[in-house]
């Protein structure tokens, strides 16, 4: 085997696995995106993305006082 054929052979190896780790990687982020929990504001129906906030970003009103408690009544 020549040392070009061999140069050719190894960078469609290299090739065939960075398409590979190019696909696992835009799975990954594909399902990422859609575990994402939302939450709604009672007071005005806002998306609130983050689940961590206990305050409405945009009229103010307490969501919730710890995670898991919602203060409906």
């Amino acid at each position: 085997m020549e040392f070009e054929e061999l140069v050719c052979y190894s960078q469609t190896v290299i090739l065939i696995f960075l398409t590979i780790a190019y696909l696992i990687n835009i799975r990954k982020n594909r399902l990422e995106t859609s575990e994402k929990i939302e939450k709604k504001c009672n007071a005005c129906g806002y998306n609130i993305v983050d689940e961590s906030v206990n305050y409405c970003a945009k009229c103010g009103d307490l969501v919730s006082h710890s995670a898991g408690l919602s203060l409906e009544k």
